[in-house]
């Protein structure tokens, strides 16, 4: 069987990765880019996409599958790593979520970039070692393994930083 490598791939470095991992909301999107180098791994760029809760569930949607093709575009992952919807308390608050997945799982299909999804617990396993970790605790261990910028971070920029780290362990 031969193996190929993926397009974005084969361009790098052989020990070279770019993850570009997502916490998946409707109205705080999280992003973060990780590249994965021999010998460790440095945070490139991290935001929160935010949407209006003025505008109507469709249009919302839309501006997202707008920012990831743009994301997607501009910078080229070799992989999407996202947080599986694993437990919600809100139902409406759940199918908002599953909504917003299906759009960036759709969108990086259409980029032919490779998919990896983690549930929560995953993620924490991957960055702290335990599973049941809280959101404090995950900040924490990921500042310890990645340089955070010099500005504050909301808790959806950190889990995505965390989900792309978890795909670049998963590797």
């Amino acid at each position: 069987m031969k193996f190929t490598l993926m397009p974005t791939l084969a361009k790098r470095k052989a020990k070279e990765m770019v993850v570009l991992g997502i916490d998946p909301g409707i109205e705080r999107l999280g992003w973060g880019l990780v590249k994965k180098n021999a010998s460790n791994s440095e945070r490139l760029d991290s935001g929160v996409k935010k949407t209006s809760q003025k505008k109507a569930t469709p249009e919302r949607l839309y501006e997202i599958e707008e920012f990831m093709d743009n994301l997607l575009s501009d910078k080229k992952p070799d992989l999407v790593s996202i947080e599986k919807l694993f437990f919600s308390k809100n139902v409406k608050t759940a199918l908002l979520i599953g909504e917003v997945r299906g759009v960036i799982l759709a969108v990086t299909q259409k980029h032919r970039i490779p998919i990896r999804e983690f549930s929560p617990s995953e993620i924490k396993i991957a960055v702290c070692g335990y599973g049941q970790a809280d959101k404090k605790s995950v900040a924490e261990m990921l500042r310890l393994q990645i340089e955070f910028p010099q500005r504050k971070m909301i808790d959806d920029e950190t889990d995505a930083l965390a989900c792309a780290l978890c795909g670049i362990y998963s590797r």
